[in-house]
């Protein structure tokens, strides 16, 4: 019996008509027609009409374009495997998959009343600011910006950092303005930007990619002092926008308070100004807990019954260790010290200020293992946290390091100051390279959230590995900020009026969620992605316009009276080739005539459109102009009616009578047609 039901079901499908399929667009379905009819004609075929096919292993795959909510349907992913289909590459509104041509029409069955469309080509396109471009700029949709013209102009950019070394470099290998040096200044005190290090000239490098029409600060700082007054000026001078790629650790309890929290939280919202700041990439350089102590003996356990935490990375260069706790506004205190010991037990290095009322609750450790003050045997390297007085009962605990990953890995809250603030707007990281596929991972050292008062950090995520001048190859979420920073300034660019948290909400709106379903504290909002623009207004967004090599500030970039979006969403002409069949007939003019812009010989009578008087109508020229299948006086009397203009004739007459000149017929009905088909008339 059950073995019938199916077979019944089976022969129901089977005999179902297509539309309880899937409704592929035009393109896929001549894909699966021409394999079907002419296998070796669908690369061809693919290739006019602007779709690339991929190659793997002998096979000829397909991309096709779903939703991104398909991969919410039942039993998705089976439903590929069940085809050989696998998911290509992701974006926020859209799935690309990858299907065997020979497997399109079971596609199409395996996902009833799901719109399936071929995609537009891409290429690679040179944008940004010099000849070294951050890959950021295509995979953020930053270059269909650039090819709108909208690159940033009239807006202001501060970077504030803690050096600019190179940056004179930068500028004269056209990385940043000429006149970069103009608009640096140096709070430090120092009266030198171009010193302590080269982070901010790559960070700099990384706005002006996205923005290249941006105007760039350069504001150095290194410490809070610093950090107000470069805010006071960017407030002055009306700056738009300000990326701070520093992480600042024991400023708070990371919950976004706090001197340097403050004044982003203060110049975000008394000033306006958009703040793009680092998540931090202390990841796996970051534990947090409750004081647990289960054998009573005033040392901190890092997991049950672990009174140390080694160090898995950097023991053998600098030791950089920060305790804090959550007293920062607490009268009384709890007084805990910080020790590091070496693989003896013995201490080599201590922290153990006496935390009183109106002490800050942190203890910090510098150790450089290869200058010890005293005996050192050397790694693994252990970490003990002792209580010495107070109340530590649920006391919650952190620790960082900017140098040394730890052996008990908290992840969650590892976001340091200003990353907190809710001023901030936080950015992680994902490795360009894995930026297309399908649910990125977030970088492993990238900070995560939740704030340890439970806000979401990071806002979102944006790719870092990128290209830049001044470091090859820039890492960490150092720079996945400034390429925010430089998204942010493309929209101002597009609509000046924004405020900050417009620009926050754009962001967030248009963000590509990964990782878990909706709001997580690894990647936010998901991936940063600029909303599509259409310059022209042809239909066809500006990436898209790109890919395709037509202009995104001419709807019509061939010339021929057809939109481009016209040309590939409905007729599948050629946008750069005002005569797509070559007929010497523009396509414009071939649409207005009913005619088939694709096709020379629209009426497949052996006569090109463009000579054919009825190119919609098959030239018959057999003289039946009555189209009775016989060849008698009744055609002749018919065609004198014609000629002496007693009656109009219709196209299948024309298409009958018009005789000569033999195979060039000339649209009308005359004597010497008269003539010839009297030559041939059947007498009765």
């Amino acid at each position: 019996m059950q073995y019938t039901v199916r077979f019944i079901l089976l022969l129901i499908l089977a005999s179902a008509t297509r539309s309880i399929f899937a409704e592929p667009d035009a393109l896929l379905a001549q894909f699966a027609k021409a394999h079907q009819t002419r296998p070796d004609s669908v690369r061809p075929l693919a290739k006019r009409l602007g779709t690339r096919l991929h190659e793997r292993e002998g096979q000829t795959l397909v991309p096709v374009i779903v939703k991104r909510e398909t991969q919410n349907l039942p039993s998705f992913l089976s439903r590929l495997t069940a085809v050989n289909a696998v998911v290509d590459s992701t974006s926020r509104s859209w799935i690309r998959l990858l299907v065997p041509i020979q497997n399109l029409e079971q596609l199409f069955q395996g996902f009833p009343n799901t719109p399936l469309q071929a995609p537009y080509p891409t290429r690679s396109e040179t944008n940004g600011y010099g000849p070294v471009v951050s890959e950021s700029v295509a995979l953020t949709w930053a270059d269909g910006y650039q090819a709108g013209n909208l690159i940033g102009s009239g807006v202001k950019v501060a970077v504030v950092d803690l050096g600019f070394k190179k940056l004179s470099d930068a500028a004269a290998a056209g990385e940043l303005p000429s006149d970069a040096l103009s608009r640096a200044i140096d709070y430090t005190g120092a009266n030198n930007v171009q010193t302590v290090t080269q982070h901010g000239t790559g960070v700099a490098e990384h706005v002006a990619d996205m923005a290249p029409g941006a105007e760039i600060y350069y504001l150095k700082v290194s410490d809070q002092v610093d950090l107000q007054n470069a805010a006071d000026y960017i407030a002055s001078e009306g700056i738009d926008i300000a990326n701070h790629s520093v992480a600042w650790l024991l400023s708070s309890y990371y919950d976004g308070t706090g001197t340097v929290n403050d004044i982003i939280n203060d110049s975000h919202d008394t000033d306006g100004v958009f703040w793009t700041i680092s998540a931090g990439n202390a990841a796996k350089k970051h534990w947090r807990g409750i004081w647990l102590d289960a054998d009573s003996d005033s040392v901190l356990e890092f997991s049950s019954g672990d009174e140390g935490m080694e160090m898995t990375s950097g023991t053998t260069s600098f030791i950089s260790l920060y305790l804090n706790w959550d007293q920062y506004y607490s009268g009384s205190k709890a007084d805990l010290d910080l020790y590091l010991l070496d693989k003896n037990g013995t201490t080599v290095a201590s922290s153990t200020i006496r935390q009183r009322n109106n002490t800050a609750p942190y203890e910090a450790i510098g150790y450089d293992p290869n200058n010890p003050a005293g005996s050192d045997a050397g790694p693994p390297y252990r970490i003990e946290v002792r209580h010495k007085s107070g109340t530590v009962t649920g006391l919650d605990i952190t620790l960082f390091s900017f140098n040394n990953d730890f052996e008990h890995v908290i992840t969650e809250a590892s976001v340091a100051d200003p990353a907190s603030a809710p001023g901030a707007f936080t950015v992680g990281a994902v490795a360009y390279t894995n930026w297309n596929s399908f649910n990125p991972a977030v970088r492993s050292y990238s900070s995560r959230g939740y704030t340890t008062d439970g806000r979401l950090k990071p806002d979102l995520v944006a790719p870092d590995n990128t290209t830049s001048l001044t470091y090859g190859v820039s890492t960490g979420t150092s720079f996945s900020a400034p390429t925010t920073a430089g998204a942010a300034a493309l929209l101002l660019s597009e609509t000046p009026s924004l405020s900050n948290t417009q620009i926050r909400d754009i962001l967030y709106n248009n963000a590509i969620d990964i990782r878990a379903v909706g709001l997580d504290g690894d990647s936010g909002y998901g991936k940063l992605q600029l909303p599509l623009i259409d310059s022209d207004g042809d239909q066809l967004d500006n990436v898209a316009e790109l890919g395709l090599g037509t202009n995104p500030l001419d709807s019509d970039s061939d010339g021929d009276g057809l939109d481009d979006g016209e040309e590939v969403n409905t007729y599948l002409t050629d946008p750069l080739d005002s005569d797509s069949d070559d007929d010497t007939l523009s396509d414009g003019d071939e649409i207005s005539a009913g005619t088939d812009p694709l096709d020379a010989d629209s009426d497949d009578d052996g006569l090109n459109d463009n000579v054919d008087p009825l190119p919609n109508t098959p030239n018959i020229a057999d003289g039946d102009v009555n189209q009775d299948s016989v060849l008698d006086t009744a055609d002749l009397l018919l065609m004198q009616r014609i000629m002496l203009g007693i009656t109009s004739p219709d196209n299948n007459q024309l298409a009958h009578g018009d005789v000569f000149p033999a195979g060039a017929p000339d649209g009308i009905i005359d004597l010497r047609d008269l003539l010839n088909v009297t030559q041939d008339i059947q007498v009765p």
